[in-house]
């Protein structure tokens, strides 16, 4: 279910997507995690405890068609903060969505102009010395009517309004309800901050900003060692399924030595990452 989001219940690792995205991620070449054209709680688990753990992961929109989805092209969708400009420069759009200058959507609902203390995703970070209260603004737009915007197996929204959730290192801490009237709305919170973390807007299931951290007594980001623990965990289950000798072909026997020492190096990077973070947590 959704409202177990995050959670800890570690996959069988044995299918397509992101599934060595915790490794690649540790070792600096995975710039973002696609998203909304599969399970919602699946997609945003995984990308939650990788934020939880202090690493700049992005998200972006993804259709994937019709390999995932057969209904169209643009099902998952990102937009990327460009400012004004005459003409889309394609190389200036990567640079943005590697930057997390963007949200994703699936087209029926919107989070422009997202900011923590007047800075946007992409755009910095927010300082803080000691604990202390942020404020956040931006403007958001939900369509009357929702034509797609489902994760698979899940009915689109029927009320009239959109519940707009703030999200501090995966758990919502605010919420309001939004009309779904074809109009932009601007909205604002005031949300304490103890320690460094990681804050968004989103909708279940149409909508995702990308995050601004919120960086306090400049001390990393060590939101969860529960999230640091299924990292470990689902590395070492993946490791089980395609990378343990006799266990199918995922890994070529030449290229295995590399990539056990490449898990390894992962594992312990995380381990590091739950000793630093709070018992408890």
């Amino acid at each position: 279910m959704f409202d177990k989001v995050p959670n800890l219940n570690i996959p069988e690792m044995n299918g397509i997507g992101a599934q060595e995205i915790c490794v690649t991620t540790a070792m600096g070449v995975c710039d973002f995690i696609s998203a909304m054209d599969t399970f919602r709680e699946r997609e945003w688990n995984c990308w939650y405890h990788i934020l939880n753990c202090g690493f700049p992961l992005k998200v972006s929109g993804e259709t994937d068609f019709p390999c995932i989805s057969g209904s169209r092209v643009g099902q998952g969708r990102v937009y990327v903060q460009l400012g004004k400009t005459d003409m889309v420069d394609y190389a200036a759009w990567c640079n943005a969505i590697a930057k997390g200058r963007s949200y994703v959507s699936d087209g029926y609902a919107h989070a422009m102009e997202f900011k923590v203390q007047d800075v946007s995703p992409g755009f910095g970070e927010v300082k803080l010395d000691a604990a202390g209260s942020v404020k956040v603004t931006a403007k958001v737009a939900f369509a009357r009517d929702v034509a797609l915007g489902t994760a698979p197996g899940a009915q689109p929204p029927k009320d009239p309004t959109r519940k707009l959730e703030l999200v501090v290192n995966g758990k919502v801490v605010a919420s309001k309800d939004i009309p779904a009237d074809d109009k932009v709305h601007d909205v604002s919170f005031d949300v304490n901050i103890d320690k460094s973390s990681w804050v968004a807007l989103r909708h279940f299931p149409q909508m995702h900003t990308n995050v601004v951290n919120v960086i306090v007594g400049a001390k990393p980001i060590r939101a969860s060692r529960e999230s640091a623990k299924w990292c470990i965990g689902v590395i070492e289950q993946l490791w089980k399924v395609r990378g343990a000798p006799g266990r199918g072909p995922r890994i070529s026997e030449a290229e295995r030595p590399e990539a056990e020492k490449t898990f390894q190096k992962a594992l312990e990077m995380y381990k590091k990452i739950a000793e630093e973070a709070a018992e408890g947590s």
